[in-house]
Parts: structure tokens; C-alpha cells; sequence
């Protein structure tokens, strides 16, 4: 057993009964239909694989497609895993509305190259079979099969087979990146006696190994993804250890039963794959759709093996006439697997199509889109994604998720960007071990500390410094000690454990800070019958707000207590006041304005402040006219 990798994945597609299966067969030997009822009916309904030796080392997979309208699901989920399309156009019919469908799907999937093969020749005379290629070219023109040779065969008679391998041998495409996270859609599922369940599949990216730990899913009705190992791999029926992309495949999966798992699914690597409901797309409709699409529609969509209804939204104009492109907000009702240039194809009513039921197509800019909020910064969003490369698109990402920042594997998964030594000349910075943080969300949270700590200064200017926990709102505690950590080597800022400050600020004294002494001998000299706030200004030679410093810093020592906003008391003295009304409460029950002038020896301008203190402060609960203790 050894690394295997197909050389080339050929789709072949055409209109029902132009000969795709008898050709199929007369070039790999294959039948590829194996239903039952695919025998009686003579069509195929399902996708047929065949092995196909292009030349002497080279060996190709073959992809045997349905042709019948009401299988062209069918058809768009092999086409999602092709190299290359083999067309097949019967030379006695000519080009018929499945081969302009399959045609479009194929440009729409991004099919890179192709060959014709003009079949049936053996039922057409030599005009007519060049009067049908003279068709195709036409046909062709502008396709994704624009200028692929066209070479008349017969499966019968083998007549042209030896040119068509030729041409299907020069196919020359870029092979899959193997380097990639591992997504295989799943095309088929069964169990094998003494094996368990099998999925196979053409796979897009990476590299499948033995004893791989993966993901299957999203699954219904909650999205969610079941582990599962791979314990065996097969291509086309000989074992492999590893397998990489671009490749048709057989699964033998761990940790599953085959109930839980829908053809449709994907086989994934758990995190470096997105699986959303909302992503951004480039949405290009096909020059054969009968009228436009107005700013929102909903669709159908076929993906992989996968079928969903989504819902579009316009992310510039108003509308996206036939042959247009724009760039469009999709919501599926269901999660998809999705990386950066996915495709997708979107199906519609008879009445807007024009090609079969295909109106176009989606290629993924954002595999997970965040709410849109404002329609313009989604819109500039997905036009950097579109237009950037991997550094650009994880920029985008990581201004998307600001300081929440982005894990490495959520980096491949959403950007198909991998975290390298030059990450922080590309604007991506480490942080926190495993997380990445766009760097100017880390400069802005960095003058966020910065200005935190100049305010903490001003209003506690005695203080030597903030409390770590004082910077605790600015962000979840890595991203802050991240930005401290930045701060401290500039030399920016200073840190003594928790205890946080500027650089080079040194703490007041309690006799710095204007008026403290003053005020502080006031209160301290006046005891329950303290100066209003005019008379303290008077005194001390300032205006009333000019007190503000000097009241709050002995708030903080505990030394003055605020009773409302026009008085301020010593400390002390209502300490001694609370103790006595407790006392007093204690032994009689309750108290009433009565006994509060008593127990402060002051008029009602003062008691019933203090009493209304005591409430709000929950020492006492009024009832009526009179207090008790609360609780009691």
C-alpha cells in the first residue's frame, strides 16, 4: 500500500441517450450502471466510477454522470470533483437542452479544461457529422470547453477511440492542493459485511492517511458534526494509506452507523472547515436567464452532494441582470461546508432559467459571514476577500472578529490562510498561544489602555494606579495583557503586580490634592451638624465645584461620607450615629422623626436626611411615619 493520487477526475455529462455509458465501457471496460433499474430503462440514474489509464503511468477517474433532466442534482454533485469534462454529443441528434445545461455547470464549477466527444458517428453520414461538429464549436464559444478538440467516436464500432484517448490524455490541469484542509463531499454511503460503513467521494483538498481523525457532517436538524476515524481506504478497489487530493476514493469509517450518515454530507477536518449558514459569494448569472434578479430573491443550491434553499441579498445595486455579476449575502436553511472559491449552482423555476433549470452560480469569498449590519462594510468586505489573496482575506477575517481574534485552524477554514514566522509583517500578530488578532485592533485596544490609565490618574491622582481588574472592560484578559505586554517594552507604561500607572507618574499625597486639609478639619471639627457646601467653598477660598477632589479623596480614605448630593458628613460621626440607631431599634423596635433628632441631637434639616440615608443604605426599612431595622 502506498500515497495514491488520480492523475486526471473526467466527468462525462450529455443529453439522456447520447451514449455516455457505452462509451464509458468501451474505453475502461466499466459498466458503470449498476442499479437494477438503470439496466431496465436503459439511463443512468445514478453516478457510475470507473479507473481509466490515460497512458503508461498516468491514471485518470472516471465520473459516468445522469443525462435526464430529473437527475441533474445528480449530475452537479460529480461535477463538484472533476478535472475535466468529457462531453458526449450524439453526431445523429446534434446539441440538445441537457448539453447546454450540463455545459453551463460545467463553466459554472469551474471545470478547467475538456474534450468533445461526438458520438454514435456509425448513425451519421460523414455531412452530418460535420455539419453537427460545426454546431458544437459554435456551442462551445465562450464555454468552459472553448476550443477543446471535438473527436468523433462510435462505441460500437470503436471507431475514433484511440484519438479520444489521445485527446483526453493531453488534458493537462493544476492538481489539487494536497497541503489543504481535507474536505470530501460524499457522493455515496453502504455498509460492506466486516468492514462497516463506506463513503466515497471525489476528494477537493488535502490529504486522507489511515487511522486520520476527522469530522463528519454538518448533519440536520442541528449542524452538528460526529468524529469519526478513517479505518481504510480504497481507490478504485485497491488499498491505499494515504490519498490525496483530486482523487475518487472509498472510506471505510470508524465511530459511525450508517444511519447517521445522509448522502450530502461532507467528510471534513473539524476545524480548518467552515460549516455556516450565511456566507458572502460572488453570484454570476447566466447570459441564458430569461430576466434579472431583483436585490433579494431565494434560490435553490447545489454544492457537493448537497442540496439547500438560500435566501440572496444583494451587497451592491439593486439588481443582477442576465450575464451580470455581483457580489451577494447568501443564507442557507441548512450549514454547508464551505472553503474560499467554492462553488456552487443555482437552480431555479422554468420561468426565470433558460438553461434547463440552472440560472448560475456562486463562487465563496467568505465561507462564514458575521450579521450585516451595515450593508456598505459587508460590501467592502467581501470586496477585499474577492479581490485579495490569502494575507488579504485573513485581514478581512481578523478586522471581522476583532479582538475576539481567530485560532490558526480558523484562519485556514475561513481565509485558506496558514499562520507562518512572517505572520507579523503581514499584519497578523500572535497573541494568547493559539489565537491571531489583526494588528490594528491590538494598536487601537493599546491607546484604549493608555487613555484608560490617564483617566484613572486624574481621578485618583493619590493612587499610585489602576487595578488590573480597573481595564478589565477593554477586552477579555489575553488581548489586555497582551497590549500591556507591548506598552511595557515601549516603555509606555509600568506594572508592580496588579497595580498599573503610565510611565513616569508618581501618586499625590493626600495633602496635594487642593482643599483636603481644610475640608477634612470642617467635617471632622463639625460632627453631625456639618457646613453646607457654599459655606466650605467660602471658607476654603474656591468655588463649590472646586471641593469635588478634596470630598472624593477623603470618600476614599474613609474619612467623609456623601448623605446626598448638598451634604457631607465626617466618617466617624456616622459611624457612631449608626451604631446608636441600631442600638436604639434593637432595644425599642422602632424609631420615628422624633427619635431621630434625639438620637443626632439636630433639627429635621438634618435628621430626616439621615434617616433617609440609613434607608437607602438598607440599615432601615420606613413604615409609615416609622423605621425599624431591616430583617427584623
Amino acid at each position: 500500500m502506498a500515497t495514491t493520487r488520480s492523475d486526471l477526475v473526467i466527468g462525462v455529462a450529455g443529453h439522456i441517450d447520447h451514449g455516455k455509458t457505452s462509451l464509458v465501457r468501451a474505453l475502461t471496460g466499466v459498466d458503470t450502471d449498476r442499479l437494477p433499474e438503470e439496466k431496465s430503462r436503459g439511463i443512468t440514474i445514478e453516478l457510475g466510477f470507473a479507473p481509466f489509464d490515460l497512458a503508461p503511468g498516468r491514471r485518470a477517474a472516471v465520473i459516468d454522470m445522469p443525462g435526464h433532466e430529473r437527475f441533474v442534482r445528480t449530475m452537479i454533485s460529480g461535477a463538484g470533483g472533476i478535472d475535466a469534462m468529457l462531453l458526449v454529443i450524439a453526431a445523429n441528434e446534434g446539441v440538445m437542452p441537457q448539453t447546454r445545461e450540463h455545459l453551463a455547470i460545467a463553466g459554472l464549477m469551474g471545470v478547467r479544461g475538456g474534450v468533445v466527444a461526438l458520438s454514435k458517428c456509425d448513425l451519421a453520414s460523414l455531412d452530418l457529422v460535420e455539419l453537427a461538429r460545426d454546431e458544437v464549436r459554435e456551442v462551445l464559444r465562450g464555454s468552459a470547453l472553448d476550443d477543446a478538440p471535438i473527436v468523433p467516436v462510435s462505441a460500437h464500432s470503436g471507431h475514433g477511440l484511440d484519438a479520444l484517448r489521445e485527446a483526453l490524455a493531453a488534458v493537462r490541469v493544476q492538481p489539487r492542493d494536497a497541503r489543504g484542509p481535507c474536505v470530501l463531499p460524499i457522493d455515496r454511503v453502504f455498509v460492506r459485511r466486516g468492514f462497516g460503513v463506506v463513503v466515497t467521494g471525489t476528494l477537493l483538498s488535502g490529504t486522507l492517511r489511515l487511522d486520520d481523525a476527522l469530522a463528519l457532517g454538518p448533519l440536520a436538524p442541528d449542524d452538528r458534526v460526529v468524529p469519526v476515524r478513517v479505518r481504510g481506504l480504497q481507490v478504485h478497489g485497491a488499498a491505499a494509506t494515504e490519498v490525496l487530493a483530486g482523487t475518487r476514493v472509498a472510506v471505510n469509517l470508524a465511530g459511525v452507523e450508517l444511519a447517521e450518515v445522509p448522502r450530502g454530507a461532507w467528510l471534513l477536518h473539524p476545524t480548518e472547515v467552515v460549516c455556516a449558514r450565511s456566507f458572502d459569494a460572488v453570484l454570476r448569472l447566466l447570459p441564458e436567464t430569461r430576466r434579472a434578479l431583483p436585490r433579494r430573491s431565494k434560490l435553490e443550491a447545489d454544492v457537493g452532494a448537497t442540496h439547500a434553499t438560500v435566501g440572496l441579498s444583494l451587497l451592491d445595486g439593486e439588481g443582477v441582470e442576465p450575464g451580470g455579476e455581483r457580489l451577494v449575502r447568501v443564507t442557507a436553511d441548512r450549514a454547508l461546508a464551505l472553503r474560499p472559491g467554492e462553488r456552487i449552482v443555482l437552480r431555479g423555476p422554468p420561468s426565470l432559467a433558460g438553461v434547463g433549470s440552472t440560472v448560475g452560480g456562486l463562487t465563496v469569498v467568505r465561507p462564514a459571514a458575521e450579521r450585516m449590519r451595515r450593508r456598505a462594510v459587508a460590501l467592502d468586505r467581501a470586496q477585499r476577500s474577492q479581490r485579495g489573496d490569502a494575507v488579504e482575506r485573513a485581514r478581512v477575517e481578523l478586522d471581522a472578529a476583532g479582538l475576539r481574534g481567530l485560532t490558526r485552524a480558523a484562519l485556514v477554514a475561513r481565509a485558506g490562510y496558514r499562520v507562518t514566522k512572517a505572520s507579523q509583517s503581514d499584519g497578523v500578530m500572535a497573541l494568547a498561544g493559539d489565537r491571531y488578532v489583526a494588528r490594528a485592533a491590538l494598536d487601537a485596544l493599546g491607546a484604549a489602555v493608555l487613555q484608560a490609565l490617564s483617566e484613572h490618574h486624574t481621578k485618583h491622582p493619590t493612587e499610585h494606579g489602576a487595578d488590573r481588574r480597573a481595564l478589565a472592560h477593554l477586552g477579555d484578559d489575553a488581548a489586555v495583557d497582551h497590549a500591556l505586554g507591548v506598552l511595557i517594552a515601549a516603555q509606555k507604561v509600568t506594572r508592580s503586580g496588579d497595580v498599573i500607572a503610565r510611565a513616569g507618574w508618581r501618586a499625590r499625597s493626600d495633602e496635594d490634592v487642593p482643599h483636603v486639609t481644610k475640608v477634612r478639619a470642617m467635617l471632622s471639627s463639625a460632627g453631625l451638624a456639618p457646613p453646607r457646601l457654599d459655606e466650605m467653598a467660602t471658607a476654603c477660598g474656591c468655588a463649590v465645584k472646586d471641593l469635588d477632589g478634596a470630598l472624593k479623596r477623603l470618600a476614599e480614605l474613609g474619612q467623609a461620607v456623601k448623605v446626598n448630593a448638598e451634604l457631607w458628613v465626617d466618617a466617624t460621626a456616622m459611624r457612631d450615629l449608626e451604631a446608636r440607631l441600631v442600638a436604639r431599634l434593637t432595644e425599642r423596635g422602632t424609631v420615628d422623626a422624633q427619635g431621630f433628632k434625639e438620637l443626632t441631637g439636630q433639627s429635621r434639616k438634618y435628621a430626616i436626611p439621615y434617616a433617609e440615608y440609613f434607608d437607602a443604605k438598607k440599615v432601615t426599612l420606613r413604615i409609615g411615619d416609622a423605621r425599624k431595622l431591616r430583617g427584623r
